[in-house]
């Protein structure tokens, strides 16, 4: 096969490369997946013992299944959340199938009518909250499966399924808690204590630019992004096991935001000296500075990285205001003075983790109460999230549709097309495409898995330790695949569920050959539907997705660019804003991971529009962080807005102005609102510039703070640089006339 650029092996859907290299990359070896396949592994293994030895086979199968498609790199808090919230799941699905069959078990017309509604709002609710979708799949199990035995369906929903969820959602649960539980607040105190040394390192290189004896430079420049997602997920982990930290929680965002802002603006700073500007002197004063600021962070990252209580020690940093004093000069805001408040901000809140504060939670659950009326009640929320909505009737659809085939066929064996339906339920046409080629691929790979096991193995074993040791290959093979990416671990899901049919239908040896031909069929039927429905009913093509995140992405970042008037606001206002950015751009991101393999994929247009998207959220999320650095600079830096003149004031309003219209402009360019530019940011970066060295006469000062004005400049020219180009790569994103 040779792709489109010429490169033989190449495919769309191995992103890009060769199979080999897919699969090298894909199959890769590192601690952390070790640990995540044996847990797989042992799952897997402990239920296929307990459903030959509890002589509930078919059962055993569909819990694999259930265990297999749920995180095995979770920590111990995020087991314990996972776990509880899905067996709730699981017995809210119990009581609304049982009331489903009592109802309208005897009237199939009305059978059908509600069981499309459930499961059309089961899909609604998953999509919104980002959950996987149990509680539709579930439901399908009893009702879809034997609609014409409604005793036989009530059955399976008051002990079949309560029977899947513990055996499976039980067992991993206590795997998870079993084989190295890693505790959410560990990692969290790990992760800060990371951040801070990442921040030391860097001012040990600028102090071993200066020839400080004992200093040195990093070996790899650090990433300026920082972990702040992955942390802000593991305090809501730590507060499951750790219920304390609740009352602190507002407390420990600051403390995140803090540290993160921290490491993003040291990064900046480590990423903008050029060579020429490391060879520069550094005064002593500043040296003097520098060596506070590096003994603070280590002091504070030896305190987070020893403490096994809820905070760090503050009294490990001591930053003394007379280094600071000496350096700085009034009037003029330093990066210095920046670094030095941020630590001070840091030490402070670290202290009030050591305090037990009031119940904060009072006011805010007064507020809630206050607002009796529920959001889903109103039109705008239902107008709001009503692609979640078309969502939920597309694929539930495709459920009954799928139901009505194998019973008009009577061939209950291919009721696999069922939940195929209902797990191939993706975000866009793209991603459908290749979690539809996962599931038939690893169900084929695990139907030859299972005759191989038949042919060759089964003969020669005859105990539960025979089988255990004849089957322990093919579920090592399934944990070490689903312990993957995203990119294959479906394929190793449905490996594990299709070995796990066949092997396990039965008490005893397997004799049913056909099985895991119909189950393929089955799926190959699910997926025929739903690649219909979805193609014809309301079809959402991945970049036209990610364009519309990406506009929401920018309109949001707009908003970045108000003057806060205290540091107290950081939060409050930017904390929203950063994740409601950061959620777009990763969804853009996967989405056009899976536009390539759309039917119009190949098409010039469509080729440059993904390559334009690309481009502008790589730049995004760029520009966020220098619009976040160049806000938290502003308000830590010693910066006196109300003291400067008035026309100085109006050149950096102006510049702020500048900013949110350019991207409003990017905005309305991508959705096909305008073909053209007219971005004034560097115009107006330039008169600030200018308004800027005549106040503070920058021609006069010492090397050092000329240095610090430089970089100051060359901030607002990297942010006006990247609008230039986001508006490029929009306007090469239209389509040619």
């Amino acid at each position: 096969m040779r792709s489109r650029n010429g490169h033989p092996g190449h495919s769309r859907f191995w992103f890009g490369t060769g199979l080999a290299q897919f699969l090298s990359a894909e199959l890769k070896d590192f601690p952390g997946r070790r640990v995540a396949a044996a847990r797989l592994f042992a799952v897997s293994l402990i239920i296929a013992l307990a459903s030959q030895t509890l002589h509930v086979p078919p059962l055993g199968a569909l819990s694999i299944l259930v265990c297999l498609s749920y995180d095995a790199y979770a920590n111990a808090g995020q087991s314990l959340a996972f776990g509880l919230r899905q067996l709730y799941y699981l017995f809210v699905t119990v009581l609304i199938a049982v009331l489903t069959l009592v109802l309208a078990g005897n009237d199939p017309w009305l059978l059908l009518s509600l069981s499309f509604a459930i499961m059309a709002l089961a899909l609604f609710h998953a999509r919104l909250i980002a959950w996987p979708t149990g509680i539709a799949l579930w439901y399908s199990i009893p009702v879809l499966y034997n609609p014409d035995a409604p005793a036989a369906a009530i059955h399976s929903a008051l002990w079949n399924i309560p029977i899947i969820g513990v055996l499976g959602l039980g067992t991993w649960t206590l795997v998870h808690l079993s084989i190295k539980p890693q505790d959410p607040r560990q990692l969290l105190v790990a992760g800060l204590a990371e951040e801070l040394a990442a921040v030391a390192a860097i001012f040990s290189g600028r102090l071993a630019d200066a020839g400080v004896a004992g200093q040195q430079k990093p070996l790899h420049k650090s990433a300026a992004g920082g972990q702040f997602g992955k942390l802000r997920a593991l305090l809501g982990h730590a507060e499951l096991l750790h219920p304390t930290m609740r009352r602190q929680r507002d407390t420990y965002l600051a403390l995140l935001l803090e540290i993160d802002g921290l490491r993003q603006l040291a990064s900046w700073l480590d990423h903008s000296l050029a060579a020429d500007y490391r060879a520069q002197p550094i005064s002593p004063e500043k040296l003097a500075v520098y060596l506070a600021l590096q003994n603070a962070c280590v002091g504070l990252r030896q305190s987070l990285a020893a403490a096994t209580g809820s905070a760090a020690n503050p009294g490990a940093v001591a930053l003394d205001e007379a280094i600071l004093a000496g350096y700085s000069l009034a009037g003029q805001p330093s990066l210095m003075t920046a670094f030095w408040r941020a630590l001070q901000r840091i030490a402070a809140l670290a202290g009030q983790l050591q305090c037990d504060p009031a119940d904060s939670g009072r006011k805010a659950g007064d507020e809630a109460m206050a607002q009796w009326r529920p959001a889903w009640l109103g039109y705008p929320f239902w107008a709001e999230h009503v692609d979640s909505l078309q969502y939920g009737i597309k694929f539930s659809l495709g459920a009954i549709l799928c139901m009505l085939i194998v019973q008009a066929l009577d061939w209950p064996d291919i009721n696999t097309a069922i939940p195929t339906c209902l797990v191939a339920a993706q975000t866009s046409l793209g991603a459908d495409y290749r979690l539809s080629l996962l599931r038939i691929s690893g169900a084929a790979i695990g139907g030859l898995c299972a005759y191989f096991y038949v042919l060759v193995l089964q003969s020669q074993f005859d105990t539960v330790i025979g089988f255990a040791l004849a089957t322990t290959p093919i579920w090592a093979l399934a944990a070490w695949i689903t312990a993957g990416s995203d990119r294959i671990a479906y394929l190793g899901r449905q490996l594990g569920f299709s070995f796990a049919l066949f092997v396990l239908h039965d008490f005893g040896a397997v004799t049913d050959l056909y099985l895991p031909r119909d189950r393929v069929i089955g799926i190959l039927l699910g997926l025929v539907v739903m690649g219909v429905l979805d193609y014809a009913l309301w079809p959402r093509r991945s970049s036209v997705l990610a364009r519309q995140h990406c506009i929401a992405a920018l309109r949001t970042l707009a908003k970045f660019t108000v003057r806060l008037p205290d540091p107290g606001r950081l939060i409050s206002y930017t904390l929203p804003l950063r994740l409601a950015a950061e959620k777009d751009l990763a969804a853009a991101q996967d989405l056009l991971a899976h536009a390539v393999l759309e039917p119009d994929a190949r098409l010039p247009d469509k080729v440059r529009e993904r390559a334009a998207l690309r481009a502008i959220m790589r730049d995004a999320e760029r520009l966020s962080s220098l619009l976040q650095i160049r806000k938290r600079y502003r308000l830590l830096s010693g910066q006196q807005f109300g003291r400067f003149p008035e026309q100085l004031q109006q050149h950096s309003l102006g510049f702020d102005a500048a900013l949110a219209l350019a991207l409003e402009q990017t905005a309305e360019i991508l959705q096909g609102e305008r073909r053209d530019s007219a971005n004034q940011a560097a115009e107006r970066q330039a008169q600030l510039k200018r308004s800027y060295a005549e106040h503070h006469r920058i021609d006069s000062l010492p090397a050092d703070w000329v240095l610090e004005w430089e970089l100051r400049f060359k901030l607002d020219e990297q942010i006006t640089e990247l609008l230039g180009s986001m508006q490029a790569s929009a306007l090469n994103a239209l389509p040619e006339r």
